[in-house]
């Protein structure tokens, strides 16, 4: 059976850039329900485990019991285990720590000392909810910026591949999967600031405005990315609209940026485009989705081969004609006149067409194509789906839909931007002409 989990945090290490694809590693593992289903979602994307334990000497018999726990857990499914008591309660005293922080100066140093053996980096078993009860104790201190981001996806030799889910898909995934694991007493007691955020804030917030906790934790998303925006945001100002009134975003952009979250709310988010779409628009890019859409407030986003092209989700089609005896017009973009002037100078270019009137069955139309359109391109000896020659010019699907045809007698003279009609084009033995080109 398929697991969201799974999925989330497959796709939170891809767009963080955690770990390479089966890369080895060390797994933190106290025994809890979080530590727990780290090793099995690790294990089960394909990662090699080995798991590290330490026991603080904080709660005697009930730490070594976890200890046994996990060593037996570890010799039951074959992976390497390594642990190590440590006296925190002697260590906070030496250093004017306190108990957590002592603690976790322990921990971290045997984590190091597991690094300098092996070189494998050490996984963390935090989650969403922890980075959203970091924030508000954060606050509540009184921190500057660099209290925003909470927790860290990497820091030094940790990465933390849980922090894409919160605590309730943890305990279904747990159930679920039928992973076994020990509860921490300590995490019940009311003396420790992280327990009443957790059990009586949280709650109280939840309470009051539902959702507030998915909300923060997008919110912490953002964050942490803000502290480290910088340059890396106003380097894309000048990606603006393009001259067909697209926004082109190129997919380097967004993948060699530090801040590629804050990167897309900052140029997309005014525009209508929610959070969570800006997220799926951001896995599309790295999966490399080609033709994927995203629509919201009036604009669509699309997946092109090497960038998001973003433009209106209804362009206004036009359609109108020209009438042989009209000597000039211009209409809906485009610009026409006819001559009996000759030698005819050739356009350089598709957006300007040089036809034949005389070839022309007028009056003439200029629409949209339309599925099943066909013409006979010059030199192609027979016809072609007008569909099958916007694909192989790779027009981004944005600008398939704005394609226009120029139709004399039911068969397409020209197909804007890219081909003339056999037959229609002027030659050196035209003696009247029709210039036509494209604002």
């Amino acid at each position: 059976m398929r697991s969201q989990l799974l999925d989330d945090v497959r796709r939170f290490i891809r767009r963080e850039r955690l770990l390479e694809p089966q890369e080895p590693l060390h797994v933190a593992v106290s025994g809890g329900i979080d530590s727990m289903v780290l090793l099995h979602v690790m294990r089960s994307l394909g990662h090699p485990c080995s798991v590290l334990h330490v026991d603080h000497g904080l709660r005697d018999a009930e730490s070594e019991a976890d200890r046994d726990f996990v060593e037996a857990h570890c010799r039951q499914e074959g992976i390497p285990f390594k642990w190590k008591r440590v006296d925190a309660a002697a260590f906070a005293r030496a250093n004017a720590r306190s108990i957590q922080m002592a603690a976790r100066d322990l921990r971290y140093a045997f984590f190091a000392e597991a690094w300098q053996e092996r070189s494998h980096r050490v996984a963390l078993a935090h989650h969403a909810d922890d980075s959203v009860e970091t924030l508000l104790m954060h606050l509540m201190r009184g921190v500057g910026i660099d209290g925003w981001s909470t927790i860290p996806p990497v820091s030094g030799i940790h990465v933390r591949p849980l922090l894409a889910v919160d605590r309730s898909a943890i305990s279904a995934y747990a159930l679920e999967n039928g992973i076994r694991y020990r509860e921490d007493s300590s995490n019940t007691e009311n003396k420790y600031l992280r327990n009443r955020v957790r059990q009586e804030l949280l709650p109280l917030m939840e309470a009051m405005r539902p959702g507030a906790r998915r909300a923060m934790s997008r919110a912490v998303k953002l964050l942490r990315e803000l502290e480290r925006a910088g340059e890396a945001v106003r380097s894309v100002e000048s990606l603006g609209l393009s001259a067909s009134h697209e926004l082109i975003i190129p997919f380097a952009a967004i993948e060699n940026s530090p801040t590629p979250t804050v990167l897309l709310h900052h140029m997309l988010r005014h525009i209508g485009f929610h959070p969570d779409a800006l997220e799926r628009l951001h896995d599309a890019v790295l999966e490399r989705r080609t033709g994927a859409e995203f629509i919201a407030g009036g604009w669509r986003a699309v997946i092109d081969r090497e960038r998001v092209i973003v433009g209106p989700a209804h362009a206004d089609h036009l359609a109108f004609t020209i009438d042989r005896h009209q000597a000039a017009g211009a209409f809906g973009g485009f610009r026409w006149s006819f001559s009996e002037d000759g030698p005819f100078a050739v356009p350089d270019s598709m957006d300007e067409a040089l036809l034949d009137a005389d070839h022309l069955d007028f009056p003439i139309e200029m629409r949209p194509w339309r599925s099943g359109d066909r013409m006979r391109p010059i030199g192609l000896g027979g016809t072609k789906l007008i569909s099958d020659i916007l694909i192989d010019a790779k027009v981004p699907r944005t600008r398939k839909d704005m394609a226009y045809v120029l139709v004399s007698g039911g068969e397409i003279a020209w197909l804007v931007g890219h081909r003339i009609g056999e037959g229609f084009q002027a030659t050196e033995a035209t003696t009247f002409s029709l210039r036509i080109r494209r604002d």
